[in-house]
């Protein structure tokens, strides 16, 4: 697409800058045509083949859109509509070199389109519909660079105000003016006329065939890179997805969350090597983190005794089934010489890991130092009871209910153990009672 020029060049042409606000209504117009056009090669991809080659849909729109129209024609669609044209120092149109960098670089589409596919793909990331082919750390730099750029053709587009010729930083750049149309008048001999009509007519033309040929490969590519693969678009989305939670799940393996929800992505896949992949690698990650956990509680346990560090600590333990350990724990913390009550809620949990043998133990130590402490008699009694020594907890649950007759645990195991061995003869009832008249007058028991 050879360009010429028919009207002779006047040897005193001086651009007249367009009036600013028609320039802004032209640049709304194409801006949002641009976006329009480049939603489209956006969209229509990823809807139709699940791949989206977001840059080179921009690039293609801004090329057929604004760069061909401007080098061959000297306007776009918004500068046509405000009957303006671009054009260099001599009133000719601008060539290909400086229009792309003035419409991709000066004006901010090209970094604005950047930002645009990244704030997408992290979207998209995060939904787990989609991941980026882009290297991180190219991503990254181009990323500032990118919105250094849109800042600086910010500050372009502005600068317009403050000059006489109104040129923007861009037009500087391009050594191009906005001016009002036509910066040139067609020849005023009419064989010279007739042959530019038709010099036009060829340049639309083949700007015609360039265009649909330019959104052929817009749509075209997408879906070459798609077919070769000959997946399918359900399958290529399910895909993404897969490898989007891959990703996370590699940058979180510990995370509980993550690695069910890709075991179970895998299992609908029927990938169950996958599944049982993810399965392991997460109970490594788990343990690899439990263990640096569980020595840095212990370390500060051994420092402060802490009662927030001693059940963090036990409960880690009691998640890896590591009982015995939990109990050393437990006891450490107790220290030596420990309260009835304490006593009695080591005891209470140790029956409910069912540490049984080791409750009465403590139980009995407990009740020892106080024969009244809270719950101490009736989880003596139930643990009693599980341990097949009935008569013995016949009498510990008695001596719960004369201390509350409303305590229906050990109520109801007090009838599970008489319906075993009977009740408690009348005699020794009594003494039970007396007992317990003496435990509740002694005022050396601390409650």
């Amino acid at each position: 697409m050879a360009r010429r020029e028919y009207a002779a060049q006047p040897m005193n042409f001086t651009p007249r800058p367009a009036p600013l606000p028609r320039r802004v209504v032209a640049g709304l117009i194409d801006a949002v045509f641009i976006a329009v056009l480049s939603g489209i090669a956006f969209a229509i991809p990823l809807l139709t083949r699940g791949v989206v080659l977001p840059m080179w849909g921009v690039l293609a729109v801004m090329v057929g859109y604004a760069v061909v129209p401007l080098a061959f024609l000297k306007r776009t669609l918004g500068l046509h509509i405000m009957g303006l044209e671009l054009v260099g120092k001599q009133g000719h149109a601008i060539d290909l070199a400086n229009l792309l960098f003035r419409e991709l670089l000066g004006r901010g589409f090209f970094p604005a389109a950047w930002l645009f596919t990244i704030i997408s793909s992290l979207i998209a990331f995060r939904y787990g519909v989609g991941s980026s082919a882009t290297p991180p750390v190219l991503a990254g730099v181009m990323t500032v660079a990118s919105a250094g750029a849109l800042c600086i053709a910010a500050i372009g587009h502005v600068i317009a105000l403050g000059r006489p010729d109104q040129r923007t930083l861009a037009d500087l750049a391009a050594k191009s003016f906005v001016v009002e149309g036509p910066a040139l008048p067609p020849p005023s001999d009419l064989e010279e006329f007739d042959e530019w009509k038709a010099h036009r007519l060829r340049v639309l033309i083949r700007i015609g065939v360039f265009e649909v040929l330019l959104m052929s490969s817009v749509l075209g590519l997408p879906w070459l890179l798609s077919s070769s693969s000959g997946e399918s678009t359900q399958g290529k989305v399910a895909r993404l997805k897969l490898e989007a939670l891959e990703s996370k799940f590699q940058a979180a393996p510990g995370s509980e969350s993550l690695a069910a929800e890709l075991q179970r992505e895998y299992a609908y896949a029927g990938r169950d090597a996958d599944a049982q992949r993810v399965g392991e690698q997460h109970r490594h990650a788990r343990t690899l983190k439990e263990v640096g956990r569980e020595q840095l509680l212990r370390d500060q346990l051994a420092q402060t005794n802490a009662r927030d560090t001693a059940e963090a600590l036990i409960s880690l333990l009691e998640r890896q089934d590591r009982l015995e350990e939990a109990a050393e724990v437990y006891r450490q913390w107790l220290g030596p010489s420990p309260k009835a009550s304490a006593l009695a809620g080591f005891g209470n949990w140790l029956a409910t890991n069912k540490l049984t043998e080791d409750a009465v133990v403590e139980l009995e130590r407990a009740t020892a130092l106080d024969p009244l402490v809270p719950l101490g008699q009736t989880l003596l009694g139930v643990s009693l009871q599980r341990l097949g020594r009935l008569e013995e907890a016949r009498e510990h649950l008695e001596l719960a209910l004369l201390d509350d007759p409303e305590d229906e645990d050990a109520e109801e195991v007090l009838r599970f153990v008489e319906g075993k061995v009977g009740r408690l003869p009348a005699k020794e009832r009594t003494a039970l009672q007396r007992r317990f008249e003496a435990w509740r007058n002694d005022s050396g028991v601390t409650r």
